[in-house]
């Protein structure tokens, strides 16, 4: 009892003493260095000409991913055929080779307990292998078999045209699917390459050989980036490669003759009748800009604070929590391959329509009329900085930021220089940025839901005639 006591008064003194020699600063006043973040680099070998292999080894799991990015994808669809390119990816993996059926494909897949999977984007189309290390060589010899030997089997086309047709067929179930498509017409226009839908006429005209000439001449012997994260020996990677792709000819993507953006229509406001909805929703904006633009970075800064915050966001917080107008609410000035989108959004009740179109075309004007708030230009950037190291948290995460950028054309030190460029944004720059991308009186409105309870609404925002859209059959 003695020794606690004792060890108790010791204890008490070294604190007081402690306190006395090296007083305690109060940790609100409390300063300390910024951490630098310098974002990792992959390695990377030409193979040969075409065929660059990016890598990242990585031992803690017993995985190997692996990833294959050829230059064509959508943007290469023949004119009356929009959907071949995503239909001939899917057909690699569900198509069978040469030597192995389509149903021979899947039971190896599934023995070996590894994933394929293959589909196409607009500028380029990829194939992704995740395997356990010792199911490696197994599993690369199907996919080299895939991309090598295709047999896109009849029976399984057909059975893909189902399925697209099914989709198809459903299109314009989903209010918000709607909205969204049909904003994309009235902003690029139908045929705009990069926003063209597929129709059931041009699923059903596709042919075998039709798949075959797209492979031929899209897919086989194209330009390749090879991409590998996990568990395997580089060297040995290396030489498994150059073996799979000795006779591959690398051959350069294809320039094609894409028409540039232009608004489609005269800024305005558009109705789309759907008698079955007793909500609507709401799609506004106008063209955006070029993911090159010099503030493709910075940019980021004031979507944040006008749509893409969360309840941080001035559409979230003001149209949502202060008026309870929407659940759903966001907003962003979208880059582009030639141009983006300036897309703000909103589900809200049909006799709320006419409200909540005003609010978000005051918080729209108010960020191109005032600055914004330094607090909320400072949780902005600060998320942005966090958000931006949260990107390279795995080996394949910091391939895929690199292989990106450099199929988008982004400049060599664009990771370098992100987090330094959110930092130096500042509120005359949001200002700025906001005044040149954002027009509150150039604005495309699309509004979805029943004519009987908005359109009296609708007239009454005095923002001239109110067009009513038949809805497509596709």
């Amino acid at each position: 009892m003695k020794m606690k006591r004792l060890f108790a008064l010791c204890a008490a003194f070294f604190l007081i003493f402690a306190a006395t020699v090296f007083p305690q600063k109060d940790p609100r006043v409390l300063k300390f260095p910024d951490l630098e973040f310098k974002p990792q680099k992959p390695d990377l070998v030409s193979i040969k000409k075409g065929v660059d292999f990016y890598f990242k080894e990585n031992h803690e799991l017993p995985t190997i991913n692996s990833l294959i990015i050829i230059r064509s994808g959508s943007l290469n669809d023949p004119k009356d055929k929009a959907g071949l390119a995503s239909l001939t990816m899917r057909l690699l993996k569900s198509g069978g080779t040469k030597n192995l059926t389509p149903d021979k494909v899947e039971e190896k897949l599934d023995f070996l307990g590894t994933t394929i999977s293959t589909y196409a984007s607009n500028e380029f189309s990829q194939i992704v292998l995740s395997t356990l290390s010792k199911n490696f060589d197994e599993s690369w010899k199907i996919l080299e078999d895939m991309l090598s030997n295709p047999l896109f089997d009849k029976e399984r086309l057909e059975t893909e045209k189902k399925k697209e047709l099914e989709n198809i067929r459903r299109r314009w179930d989903y209010p918000s699917s709607v909205g969204m498509y049909l904003f994309d017409d009235l902003v690029y226009g139908k045929d705009f390459p990069d926003v063209k839908r597929t129709t059931s006429a041009g699923i059903e005209s596709m042919t075998v050989d039709d798949v075959k000439n797209f492979y031929e001449n899209n897919i086989r012997d194209a330009a390749l980036i090879v991409a590998f994260a996990g568990d395997f020996n580089t060297q040995k990677i290396k030489e498994l490669l150059t073996d799979t792709f000795k006779n591959w000819k690398g051959k350069a993507p294809a320039k094609l003759a894409l028409p540039k953006a232009a608004l489609a229509t005269q800024p305005g406001l558009f109705l789309i009748n759907k008698e079955d909805m007793t909500q609507a929703i709401i799609c506004m904006g106008h063209l955006g800009i070029n993911r090159l633009d010099p503030d493709s970075v910075e940019i980021n800064i004031m979507n944040f604070i006008l749509g893409t915050g969360s309840f941080n966001s001035r559409l979230m917080r003001e149209v949502r929590s202060n008026r309870g107008l929407a659940y759903a609410t966001f907003g962003y000035v979208g880059q582009g391959r030639d141009l983006g989108m300036f897309f703000s959004f909103c589900q809200t009740k049909s006799q709320s329509v006419g409200e909540a179109i005003k609010l978000m075309k005051d918080i729209i004007a108010d960020m191109t009329a005032n600055p914004v708030k330094p607090e909320e230009l400072e949780t902005a950037k600060k998320y942005e900085q966090n958000a931006f190291v949260h990107r390279f948290d795995s080996a394949m995460s910091v391939l895929m930021e690199t292989i990106y950028g450099k199929i988008m054309g982004y400049p060599e030190n664009y990771l370098e220089t992100y987090i330094p460029r959110i930092k130096k944004v500042d509120l005359a720059k949001v200002l700025a940025m906001a005044k040149r991308t954002m027009n509150p009186n150039g604005l495309v409105i699309l509004v979805v839901g029943k004519k009987s309870e908005l359109i009296d609404q609708l007239k009454a925002l005095n923002l001239g005639e109110v067009k009513e859209l038949p809805l497509p059959k596709e």
